[in-house]
């Protein structure tokens, strides 16, 4: 029984570890970007306020069968004797499936900044970004922009 539930954990963190997304931190640039050039200008920070980034739900159906089928599988074959082995399939299949689901959720979720800019021209721009860096209203900042979007810098 605790062998079972051990790798209906185990496969259940690898398949929400394969679901990580990058989330454009200010500091990681994409590879269509090196060697690009891009924009860069000045603005001065006007308000910055905490934010939570979620990824898409990159989830497919497929992943969720594999995750249920391979726990049930397990299941299947470290519980139960007979009759008592489907009904160990079932089991183990839906709670590998429910906790995959669960740690998805959470690694595609990280913390974040709304920084509302205020360029040369006077005209306002809110960039949502990771909180790789902080920054604080009057802080003088470059916006830069390139093909992977805009981000706010030191």
């Amino acid at each position: 029984m605790i062998r079972a539930f051990i790798a209906v954990v185990v496969l259940s963190i690898l398949t929400g570890c394969a679901n990580m997304t990058d989330f454009g931190s200010p500091d990681v640039y994409q590879r269509s970007d090196v060697q690009r050039a891009g924009t860069l200008e000045p603005a001065v920070v006007v308000r910055v306020r905490r934010i939570t980034i979620q990824a898409g739900s990159g989830s497919s159906g497929l992943e969720n069968l594999v995750t249920a089928g391979v726990g049930a599988f397990l299941g299947s074959q470290v519980i139960g004797n007979g009759r008592g082995r489907y009904i160990a399939a079932a089991l183990s299949g839906a709670a590998s499936n429910f906790v995959a689901q669960h740690v998805s959720a959470a690694l595609s979720r990280t913390a974040g900044l709304e920084i509302v800019v205020r360029k040369a021209d006077g005209s306002l721009r809110v960039v949502p970004q990771p909180d790789d860096q902080l920054f604080s209203p009057g802080d003088h900042v470059l916006l830069v922009d390139t093909s992977s979007g805009l981000r706010v810098t030191h």
